[in-house]
């Protein structure tokens, strides 16, 4: 069918043509926005003729087979191309015209090396990758992949057939990592040897008394470093100093209390020691004394306090310490906790 307006369409596709001698359908479509076949039913060969240019190409549109013939005569004098040059050098897709370009390679009488090419080349990934598990039993899948930019599963059924292949002892995803957290701890150790366990556990991200049997002492054997036993000493005397410390801070607080009431020292409960009763007014307050230094209060503090509170049948619980968190106050349950700072014992009246 062809345009209202066709006699106007030819004259702007005659104009067009004599300004651009090699015009294209696509062209004509885009800049005119005007399909060919709805202006000449000749198409091209027509719309160049009647303008008087000569055409660039033939307009004539090939046969299905006719075109096979073109990509399988391609093939014979250009044995191994690929798809997409025989697309770009044919100006033909093979894979409009073929179910693939095995069957354009079978048709033209070629053998399709491309196969052999393929299974060759997966042949030296497998090699790569059970060379790279023998050097290293404790690679993991993961790393396999990134290190190759492959996926494995296309390689191998699963890691028992590459140790298989490899003519080592499987190790499982489990004993990998504890494997790899031991080499971790013992090159820390080197690095510091005079780590204390929690820097240990911190920086490696792990328990070492998890992943060596023999604990730390196993640890630093491994490391080939011996324990520093002296710290060990030093880091006692440092933990007796804390302690003293804080029960000087206990007292010290119980002296300004008596002020404030009857003050009863280390009341045994069913659940723990409280440092401090406060009896005020027929009222009893349980009271912790926190001589934290580098530290917060944290919820472990309060749960043990509200236990104290629960055992004595009471509902007024206070945390001193040195300095308090954002939160100072905590309702649970019946019972109420309110965390005040040394200098801020004046409150404990309005508490009450």
């Amino acid at each position: 069918m062809f345009y209202e307006d066709l006699e106007d369409r030819k004259r702007a596709v005659i104009d067009y043509i004599k300004k651009n001698h090699k015009t294209t359908y696509l062209d004509l479509r885009r800049d005119l926005h005007t399909k060919i076949d709805k202006v000449y039913s000749g198409g091209m060969a027509e719309a160049f003729k009647e303008a008087g240019i000569k055409p660039p190409r033939t307009f004539e549109r090939n046969s299905k087979e006719e075109n096979k013939r073109i990509i399988i005569d391609y093939i014979k004098k250009h044995a191994g191309v690929g798809g997409q040059i025989i697309a770009k050098e044919t100006k033909r897709n093979p894979s409009n015209f073929f179910n693939s370009i095995k069957e354009a390679y079978k048709l033209a009488g070629v053998e399709y090396k491309h196969d052999k090419i393929n299974n060759k080349l997966k042949e030296d990934i497998k090699e790569r990758i059970i060379l790279l598990v023998k050097n290293n039993p404790l690679l993991t899948i993961q790393e396999i992949e990134s290190n190759l930019s492959i996926n494995l599963i296309n390689f191998f059924k699963n890691f028992d057939e590459i140790y298989k292949l490899a003519g080592i002892k499987g190790v499982s995803w489990k004993n990998k990592n504890r494997i790899k957290k031991r080499e971790l701890v013992i090159k820390f150790i080197k690095d510091n040897p005079l780590a204390t366990q929690r820097e240990i556990n911190n920086a490696c991200k792990t328990k070492v008394q998890e992943i060596f049997t023999g604990r730390i002492f196993e640890a630093y054997k491994k490391a080939g470093v011996n324990y520093p036993f002296e710290r060990r000493k030093i880091h006692g005397i440092v933990l007796n100093e804390i302690r003293k410390r804080a029960r000087d801070f206990e007292e010290e607080i119980a002296i300004k209390l008596s002020g404030y009431g009857k003050v009863n020292r280390l009341v045994k409960t069913k659940r723990g020691v409280a440092d401090i009763i406060l009896e005020r007014k027929d009222k009893k307050i349980i009271i912790e004394a926190k001589d934290y230094q580098l530290k917060e209060i944290s919820i472990s503090q309060i749960n043990q306090l509200n236990k104290y509170l629960e055992d004595s049948n009471t509902d007024i619980g206070i945390l001193i310490c040195h300095k308090k968190p954002q939160k100072d106050k905590f309702i649970i349950g019946k019972n109420t906790i309110f965390i005040l700072e040394e200098q801020e014992l004046n409150k404990i009246p309005k508490i009450v």
